[in-house]
């Protein structure tokens, strides 16, 4: 069985990443998933955003937890990557949720913290799903931060998790079978077949990123899903 083709931060190869563009852009390719980036601003405000700071992604300055959402409106998040896409606002996660569900897309969340508490953060995602009427199947919620994973577990219990590394490590496979995780997603470069034949015995899936030449998985044995920024060179074969 072929793998989920998951849209990295929705099509990030040819659009602004995280942004309602680049969303919009993966649900015309007819993607049944997309990865996006969420954390926490100053006044708590969960926004689609990778980097704790703004100044890659958009033309201003600060970091995402000390500015507050109203401020971080006052800022471009798509000039950057093509001025086709000048006066791209930020994306709040309740805009996100709302738009997956209008256009049935599931949507892996990596929830990202720097100076909030992980308890705190996984309170406000469990809000924010709650208030979406967010169905469990269609959200797979994952996190470098093990404390992070251990805090989602705890407060939104009823939706699957993903334990996010660069290399499978011991404490990785300690972590899953402590939050009876849903996946290992594992950076494509550094996986074995012997790991992903090991984690798919013990019941987990295996999600890799981020691939974007569709031979650079051959040596690989059927993995479950993998994230790209060009999701349509893996569609289209």
């Amino acid at each position: 069985m072929a793998p989920i083709i998951v849209g990295h931060r929705g099509v990030a190869g040819c659009y602004p990443e995280n942004t309602r563009v680049s969303i919009e852009a993966a649900i015309r390719q007819g993607l049944l998933w997309v990865e996006v980036d969420i954390q926490p601003t100053q006044d708590d405000i969960l926004v689609v955003a990778h980097d704790h700071s703004i100044e890659r992604c958009s033309n201003g300055h600060g970091r995402i937890d000390t500015l507050t959402l109203e401020q971080l409106r006052q800022f471009d998040f798509g000039a950057w990557f093509s001025p086709q896409f000048d006066n791209e606002p930020i994306m709040t996660l309740q805009e996100l949720l709302a738009l997956a569900k209008q256009h049935n897309l599931h949507l892996n969340l990596e929830v990202k913290i720097d100076h909030h508490d992980a308890s705190h953060v996984a309170q406000l995602v469990q809000q924010e799903l709650q208030r979406c009427n967010v169905h469990q199947d269609t959200v797979l919620l994952s996190s470098f931060s093990h404390e992070v994973i251990r805090a989602l577990h705890q407060f939104c219990p009823k939706y699957k998790l993903a334990v996010l590394s660069e290399r499978l490590r011991s404490q990785d496979i300690d972590l899953l079978k402590e939050v009876q995780a849903f996946s290992c997603n594992l950076n494509f470069r550094w996986v074995n077949r012997e790991q992903i034949n090991r984690l798919h015995q013990d019941g987990y899936q295996v999600w890799c990123y981020t691939v974007n030449n569709p031979r650079k998985l051959k040596h690989l044995p059927t993995l479950d899903a993998i994230f790209s920024d060009f999701p349509q060179r893996f569609t289209s074969i």
